[in-house]
């Protein structure tokens, strides 16, 4: 059976790193050149404000079906195949949207696209993860950095293509092309990689490869994904406990992260009554703190280890939404807020890529496949991403903008007391 790390992994293919950059660089670059060209989608299939909500859920759904399934196609095909089979199917999907003519085919088209996001972002975190054991390094940080910067990227081609009236199905199928041929490269070029280099052990006969061990023991086992044994009973025990703390973890960010780029616009706008200008700007500054602090993510893991990392993007969540809640409740000048939106941002940068990268320690400690891990984080973050608008608009239209901070300071607190643990 091919499993996991069936594609070659075996220690001489430590360059296998441009796989999952390429594929974090791909779905940032669709999704930001899709998001650019939504009203004009909208516009073609004539929908209103409540069916193109319908479609989006649609997609939603998707991408929390999509993160559910993806351990079966990584245990079908190895995480390496699968990351390139799901980049190749969002890339053909996203064309999808862009041509789709009727409302019913958009909402299709989204659920599919959906589906294939949904797998696309667990398997290329776990094959992350395997980059990340061979390679000794830390990596998540640079891979979810290479996302935002892609996503902006992206959005500043789309915003200058719909001013230049570009057509959107030709828009969004150059960039599709672009991602696809970045993909075929790829994987014509693993033989070459698979040169590169003195030979590496060799993997199981089964063809799955050992995750390195994290140092705490030179007796820890490691264990890989259906190995027949077991952890001991401690380690069990500590698994029942890390898992919970883990989803915990995962639904608390997202109720930072996704306000965070969604309300906080209009949260300038109706609480400070700023400027449009200024009011734009909140969301993007929130985009910078993640890119931000997500370049710097993996030094600073190397250098203090992802504990501490984890503590400290907490407290500076805690903090800056604190600081942000307690200007919105005093009527401080609008720059404090703007501000307080991009400290938030830079705290919240670490959150899922150490998230993702804890798959790292539970395939080694406990025998869990990384695709597994992705997934259970994938699926929570979405869950958090669904419900957080259906939480922050009643509150906000019964007790005023102040509970966007006042939801955000809930989940950057609960981050706090749970990501250092989780990551632990």
């Amino acid at each position: 059976m091919s499993v996991d790390v069936a594609d070659g992994l075996d220690g001489r293919t430590s360059s296998d790193w441009r796989v999952p950059a390429v594929a974090f660089a791909v779905n940032g670059a669709l999704y930001g050149s899709l998001l650019t060209r939504f009203p004009e989608i909208a516009d073609r299939v004539s929908a209103s404000e409540t069916q193109f909500g319908v479609v989006l859920f649609a997609a939603a759904i998707g991408g929390l079906l999509g993160s559910l399934v993806a351990p079966l196609l990584a245990r079908a095909v190895g995480e390496r195949s699968a990351t390139l089979l799901a980049g190749a199917g969002y890339a053909l999907l996203a064309v999808g949207v862009a041509w789709a003519p009727q409302l019913i085919l958009l909402g299709g088209a989204l659920l599919l696209l959906g589906i294939l996001d949904g797998a696309h972002d667990v398997v290329m975190n776990a094959f992350a993860v395997r980059v990340q054991q061979h390679r000794a390094t830390t990596l998540m940080g640079r891979m979810h950095a290479t996302w935002s910067l892609s996503l902006a990227g992206a959005g500043v081609l789309g915003t200058v293509a719909a001013g230049l009236r570009v057509p959107v199905a030709l828009h969004v199928g150059i960039a599709a092309t672009v991602a696809l041929v970045a993909q075929l490269a790829i994987a014509l070029g693993r033989k070459g990689m698979v040169a590169e280099g003195p030979a590496g052990p060799t993997p199981p006969a089964d063809g799955r490869s050992e995750p390195a061990s994290t140092g705490d023991s030179p007796s820890t086992p490691a264990l890989t994904g259906d190995s027949p044994a077991r952890p001991a009973v401690r380690s069990l025990g500590r698994l029942r406990y890390v898992l919970p703390v883990l989803g915990l973890a995962a639904v608390a960010a997202s109720y930072v992260e996704s306000p965070g780029q969604e309300w906080t616009g209009l949260l300038l706008s109706r609480g400070f009554d700023a400027t449009p200008q200024v009011a734009a700007a909140a969301p993007v500054l929130f985009g910078a703190g993640l890119l931000a602090s997500r370049l710097l993510l993996d030094a600073a893991v190397s250098r203090v280890g992802q504990a501490r990392v984890a503590a400290i993007s907490g407290a500076t969540m805690t903090t800056a939404v604190g600081v942000g809640l307690v200007c919105t409740l005093v009527g401080a000048p609008v720059w404090w807020a703007l501000a307080a939106v991009a400290m938030t941002g830079f705290g919240a940068g670490p959150a899922f890529p150490l998230l993702f990268g804890s798959a790292d320690q539970l395939s080694v400690r406990h025998g869990i496949p990384p695709a597994r891990t992705a997934s259970m984080v994938s699926a929570l973050s979405r869950v958090g991403a669904i419900s957080a608008p259906i939480v922050v608009g009643p509150l906000t239209d019964a007790l005023g903008m102040v509970m966007v901070f006042a939801i955000m300071a809930v989940g950057a607190a609960l981050v706090l007391g749970a990501l250092p643990r989780a990551v632990r």
